[in-house]
């Protein structure tokens, strides 16, 4: 190259001479040719924070320049005159050391002085949300314009340390005590300049529903009227934490011997009861004896004769159960504020005390199809006819397309009615807006059986055997024994089959038409139409994600990074011993969900874990009600996405699925884990 160099030069020096009349060549020595001089470079720094900053060498005589960052990276070489290079640094003062080299090779460098300096963030703006269900919890999330990640300071420690906050993230802290605090973002730049602001937040704790009793500050100050005035109903340790309510504080009532029969205990709430969506109220109730009448009353704050009353009646004694208030009476457009509770209403008071807890709105499910016998609310009381009976058990072969918890039990005793069956009143009647087939699983102990499956309108004229005189009946024959299958009833295929018909009882006979010989027959999940599938999404394509707090808490002992891996956005746990991801700000409710699903590729795991911690009634973490379960993967294929499709059944040690707060990945070797995660929720 330095040759060409000289050749043009030289090219060029000889053009003045070519119309001179001289007998001597004009020849021009390339080595007197200067070194280039004055070295130098302008420079164009970029004023967003990202440290780009625009380079162009200048300098006398060079052909050719190299610039050296001065920050310890590789020089850049062969710029041409009048070009720029650019080159990304860190905030700080540098020196770049420009050199040049002219045509015949001679080179000299010069320094010139950089400085790199980041503005501070503007247009600061925070957003503090406080917990619709938790009053001391709090949610921040922050955003400015040339901030690379906030600090956050809640307030209510001396020495806190920050909170790092990354923008489009959110953070959480739980207080431990109501108050007023300053709650302070600190935007970061990337450098020393900074932005901050300080917001006043208060902490305080209205009493609403739900009740648990387990809050050290909420006010449960109950009044007595009817006898033992004053008073009532003080917050007690549970005395019978079993069954259904393990809970640590209960609300305790006794009513005084010789008390008026209408005696109660009531108290105001500082929030009036939203109705919007769930009519029914719920409670945890422990009586002394069976068939106590309970009555649950709401008013108006101000007008006591604006009021909804239910009364229930216990079914056990000496133990907890839920009973469940209709207040479907309500109308919405006035505020019910005050809880008024009667036990034993009617009878005088013998100094007996109850006990209550979990006070809380709620949906009373109805009984109707798809049904799958996983329900703790629903009674799914089958009558038998002929000598058959049914009951819901524990699913005896949990395999092949049936790996559900619960099925139904059909026994047609030994000499049995031909016609014997068992049947199950609906509490809403079969829709065909998706269609006229219903399915249903069904295990026999031998293939070639007939499943007479029918459904009444039980409305219906009763005809000579006093049955309901409209119905529909389809029969459909095993094909397999021992094992699960699922047969079809087209209900289209019977002749007196009309759609405008509210068929509202399900019918099922098995081995229609022979004698009962003692057999057991197991049916379960019996759908109508196309149901379609429901899902809760954390991080997936099948449906909106909800609200997720973190997906790698403090705690954790992982690395992580969300990337783009073999063509799937995904989750990147690398020197993985455990990983916790939250949803505690707002809980997920599973517990209409039977499967939760995850894919995951790894190169290494000899165990992945799968674990769901539920935050129990309360939906506070760490309130004495958490449970959690784990499944673990013993030797996953590595080198492929493994699909995991988790019947919720398998984490059998969650007390309950309705405040999902954790996901906790986890496995082997600890601390060596590299694991891509995606396509993570919760389906039906």
């Amino acid at each position: 190259m330095k040759r060409h160099y000289k050749i043009i030069f030289a090219f060029l020096l000889a053009l003045p001479f070519f119309g001179c009349e001289s007998d001597d060549d004009a020849l021009v020595d390339l080595e007197q040719v200067q070194a280039p001089a004055n070295l130098g470079a302008t420079f164009q720094i970029t004023q967003d924070n990202s440290g780009l900053v625009e380079i162009t060498p200048t300098g006398e005589g060079a052909a050719v320049y190299t610039v050296d960052f001065g920050d310890g990276s590789a020089p850049a070489e062969g710029i041409k005159v009048g070009e720029a290079v650019e080159h990304v640094y860190a905030e700080g003062e540098y020196e770049v050391e420009v050199t040049g080299t002219n045509i015949n090779g001679k080179m000299a460098s010069g320094i010139q002085p950089l400085t790199v300096s980041f503005l501070a963030p503007e247009n600061l703006e925070t957003e503090i949300v406080k917990d619709a269900n938790n009053n001391y919890l709090v949610t921040v999330s922050a955003s400015a314009t040339n901030a690379a990640m906030f600090e956050v300071y809640f307030g209510e420690n001396e020495d806190e340390e920050a909170t790092l906050l990354m923008p489009g993230e959110t953070v959480s802290y739980t207080y431990s005590s109501i108050g007023t605090y300053n709650v302070r973002v600190v935007a970061l730049s990337g450098g020393v300049a900074t932005t901050e602001v300080t917001e006043e937040i208060s902490i305080t704790d209205p009493l609403f529903l739900p009740i648990d009793f387990e809050s050290e500050t909420l006010n449960y100050t109950f009044n007595n009227f009817g006898g033992g005035e004053g008073t009532g109903a003080p917050v007690i340790d549970n005395p019978d934490a079993s069954g259904i309510n393990t809970s640590a504080r209960v609300a305790s009532y006794t009513k005084p011997a010789g008390s008026e029969i209408w005696a109660g205990t009531t108290i105001g709430l500082d929030e009036p009861i939203d109705f919007s969506s769930d009519k029914y109220i719920s409670v945890d109730v422990w009586s002394p004896a069976a068939g106590t009448p309970v009555i649950f009353k709401i008013e108006n704050l101000d007008d006591a004769d604006l009021f909804v009353e239910s009364t229930v009646e216990t079914t056990v004694g000496n133990a907890w159960e839920t009973l469940t208030f209709d207040m479907s009476a309500v109308d919405t457009s006035i505020d019910y504020g005050r809880l008024v509770l009667f036990f034993n209403y009617g009878t005088p008071g013998n100094d007996e005390t109850y006990y209550f807890d979990n006070i809380q709105t709620t949906t009373l499910e109805p009984l109707k199809l798809p049904i799958n016998f996983e329900s703790e609310n629903l009674t799914y009381a089958w009558g038998g006819f002929g000598g058959a009976g049914a009951g819901v058990i524990d699913n005896p072969d949990m395999s092949g397309i049936n790996t559900s918890a619960k099925v139904t039990e059909l026994s047609k005793g030994d000499g049995s009615e031909v016609w014997a069956g068992v049947s199950l009143n609906l509490d809403e009647a079969l829709s065909f807006e998706n269609g006229t087939t219903v399915k249903m699983k069904t295990w026999s102990p031998e293939a070639g059986v007939p499943i007479l499956l029918k459904f009444e309108d039980s409305d219906s004229a009763p005809d000579n055997n006093g049955n309901p005189s409209v119905f529909v009946e389809v029969t459909q024959n095993t094909t397999v024994a021992n094992q699960w299958e699922e047969l079809s009833f087209d209900l289209s295929t019977f002749d007196a089959f009309n759609e405008s018909v509210g068929y509202d009882r399900l019918i099922v006979f098995y081995d229609f038409n022979s004698p009962g010989e003692g057999t057991s027959f197991y049916f379960d999940d019996v759908t109508i139409g196309e149901v379609q599938t429901e899902y809760i999404s954390l991080f997936s394509d099948v449906a909106d994600d909800v609200a997720v707090d973190t997906w790698r808490t403090s705690w954790s002992i992982s690395d992580y990074e969300e990337v783009e891996f073999d063509g799937k956005l995904s989750k990147h746990y690398f020197n993985l011993d455990y990983v916790g991801i939250e949803t505690i700000a707002s809980p997920i409710d599973a517990s209409n969900m039977t499967h939760f699903h995850t894919e995951f590729y790894t190169d290494n795991a000899t165990v992945f874990r799968v674990k769901l911690v539920d935050l129990g009634p309360d939906g506070v973490f760490g309130g004495g009600d958490d449970s959690e379960s784990e499944v673990v993967i013993e030797n996953p294929a590595q080198n492929e996405w493994v699909s995991l499709d988790i019947p919720l059944s398998e984490f059998e040690n969650l007390d309950g699925m309705t405040n999902i707060g954790q996901l906790i990945y986890s496995g082997l070797p600890a601390g060596g884990v590299n694991v891509y995660v995606n396509n993570i929720y919760f389906r039906n």
